[in-house]
């Protein structure tokens, strides 16, 4: 077995020389007959017949802020983090996006989507357009903007609490720093660890679970099954992928061709015929559940903290320190 370690094979090796080859074989049985049997893949619940994943919700989503609820979380965060830095008279830069541009904010939306592309594409008037490249604003091509200018050290320093010597920064041209900086104070008004919400940092319970229930469900035999169905399905239109994680070179294009948008359109359309979405949606459902059972304790606390995240949200997006752009 290609994780025993290599001290594990030596003594076997010892063993062998010391005992010869018919006690090897039966310590080698011995130790198979006594490891224990992988835990078998949960049952699953019903299984959506679907390819659109609009409709649909992961089990652990329950603990998290919706994506227009973390979108809000990120503006009002860098709403603080503005309010902060001018109190001390930091300079920091401009917001990236328009708050007020519609299109714009659909794409933000999607970015905390949590099952936006999590399959692969299943949009099919998105792999018309835009084959597997990701949808820009109001149609418009990808803009390559200049790079904003880095912080200097003394706003670093004020941004996270933290000198240049690593020690705790407490004051700027004689005002006092919050703890932890600008982003600590942010922190602390909302209540929240995490882009989507309390435990949704990469080392939190709700991350874990989310990351952990995909991988296991990529190994599922029930979701490497449908993936043979719909690796053969591609391949009678064409194209060869074994999965629909499998990097497709062409996206990283400027503008996407008419062979990637006809591959994106199979790509939906075997998902749709072979019912994958629907398959690796369960399977992963599943895997959450049992997950969201075992670890309840720490996730009651999460739906605490979140709750306390929202009344802050509701609180602050209307308070005068929010920046409106």
């Amino acid at each position: 077995m290609a994780y025993l370690s290599a001290p594990v094979d030596a003594r076997r090796a010892r063993r062998a020389a010391l005992a010869g080859g018919a006690l090897l074989l039966a310590a080698l049985t011995a130790c198979s007959s006594s490891s224990p049997k992988p835990p078998e893949p949960p049952a699953l619940g019903a299984v959506p017949h679907t390819v659109g994943v609009e409709h649909l919700r992961l089990p652990v989503e329950r603990y998290m802020l919706s994506p227009h609820q973390a979108l809000t979380l990120d503006e009002a965060s860098d709403a603080a983090v503005r309010a902060c830095m001018r109190r001390l008279s930091v300079p920091y830069p401009p917001p990236a996006r328009s708050a007020a541009d519609p299109a714009e904010r659909r794409q933000a939306v999607n970015g905390y989507t949590v099952l936006y592309r999590r399959y692969g594409l299943t949009d099919a008037a998105e792999a018309r357009t835009w084959g597997y490249h990701a949808p820009t604003a109001a149609g418009r091509s990808p803009a390559k903007s200049a790079q904003p200018k880095p912080p200097s050290s003394a706003a670093r320093g004020v941004l996270t609490g933290v000198d240049t010597s690593g020690a705790p920064l407490t004051a700027h041209r004689g005002r006092p720093v919050p703890r932890g900086g600008c982003l600590g104070e942010a922190e602390r008004l909302l209540g929240a660890a995490g882009p989507q919400g309390p435990g949704t940092d990469p080392e939190g319970i709700v991350a874990r679970i989310k990351a952990d229930s995909f991988e296991r469900s990529m190994a599922d035999p029930r979701v490497r099954k449908v993936f043979s169905a719909w690796s053969a399905c591609m391949r009678s239109r064409g194209f060869e992928m074994s999965t629909p994680m499998d990097e497709v070179p062409s996206a990283n294009a400027e503008r996407p061709s008419r062979k990637e948008i006809a591959q994106a359109r199979a790509d939906v359309a075997c998902k749709e015929r072979t019912n994958l979405v629907g398959v690796w949606f369960a399977v992963e459902s599943a895997y959450q559940k049992a997950a969201i059972e075992e670890h309840g304790t720490e996730l009651e606390k999460v739906t605490t903290a979140r709750e306390k995240t929202v009344r802050a949200l509701d609180r602050l997006t209307h308070s005068s320190f929010r920046e409106r752009s």
